[in-house]
């Protein structure tokens, strides 16, 4: 007898009523997160402009890295940077291109302290607040710490759509090809790949967020494709969290699913004390798969 996972029956019923005159996603509740962690989410399909699934989704989370989006796009409204390496015409230059690639690829701490310290701390939320129409997004009370930001499900949608359909197109080109370059291994040596990359087949594009899980990963836990990391001295202050203020572990996937970028999706989460690194990223992957039906444009995944 052909065996479909749990998560997967639910997929195909809801393909096959789908298939019934007048069924429609919408008109069934999306799933639960589970009692095991704190969820909100928020899908928006962008071919019909409308969100599909709002779920807590003007509840405010600390960032994590999601910040780097916001921190990106304001380094590019603010110098108008030439972004084709071969193009630069000084080291600077050539420098902030592969610092901005690594930051948005491999999520590197790093390269955003120093765009965050560049930009002038905050004053990188209170341009993007005032340019993309923010509603949710606030400074963290410490200044150098960029990953305690405030924002919501919400917000960062907004942030995607400003990208995609406001932003000028060497911006949109720039970013949207680094997050659709995401790479597995962090530059902290996490392992990315939970929630979108493994709940949905490609296309997509990740944007992963994590915290309070510890500067480096357990011993033999680390994940690495033999590529080299890049090495520019220590952090800055603003690039590590102090460990006496960390709360609960978290993980956030944002990103875009489908071809042309169709869905976008956005799940935050948070954890209880003591949940290990893959039982959180198994939990958030499942959760995130489970929303399949409510993703336009989505393919089933293979993780």
């Amino acid at each position: 007898m052909l065996y479909i996972p749990r998560v997967r029956r639910s997929i195909v019923v809801l393909f096959a009523l789908s298939l019934v005159a007048g069924f429609s996603p919408a008109a069934v509740a999306e799933p639960l997160a589970p009692s095991d962690m704190t969820a909100a989410v928020a899908v928006y399909d962008r071919q019909r402009d409308r969100f599909t699934v709002e779920r807590d989704a003007d509840k405010p989370f600390r960032s994590a890295s999601v910040v780097k989006l916001l921190i990106a796009l304001d380094h590019l409204y603010q110098h108008d940077p030439e972004l084709v390496l071969e193009k630069a015409k000084t080291d600077a230059a050539r420098s902030d291109i592969l610092y901005l690639r690594a930051m948005l690829r491999g999520s590197w701490d790093y390269a955003a302290s120093v765009f965050w310290v560049r930009g002038g701390y905050a004053d990188i939320l209170r341009r993007m607040v005032e340019r993309i129409g923010l509603t949710g997004t606030s400074p963290p009370e410490k200044p150098g710490m960029w990953g305690y930001t405030s924002i919501t499900p919400n917000d960062v949608v907004r942030v995607y759509n400003h990208i995609l359909d406001e932003a000028p197109a060497k911006y949109r080109d720039f970013i949207m090809t680094n997050i659709h370059m995401w790479e597995k291994c962090g530059e902290d040596a996490w392992d990315q790949s939970f929630g979108i990359p493994r709940a949905f087949g490609k296309p997509w594009s990740a944007k992963q967020g994590w915290s309070a899980w510890g500067a480096t990963p357990p011993a033999g836990q680390d994940c690495s494709l033999g590529s080299a990391r890049m090495a520019a001295g220590p952090p800055v202050p603003a690039a590590k969290e102090d460990v006496v203020d960390l709360s609960s572990p978290l993980l956030h996937t944002t990103g875009t699913v489908g071809e042309g970028d169709r869905s976008v999706v956005v799940v935050f989460s948070t954890f209880p004390k003591g949940t290990t690194w893959k039982e959180g990223s198994d939990r958030i992957t499942k959760y995130t798969r489970s929303l399949f039906p409510w993703v336009p444009g989505a393919r089933p995944g293979r993780g």
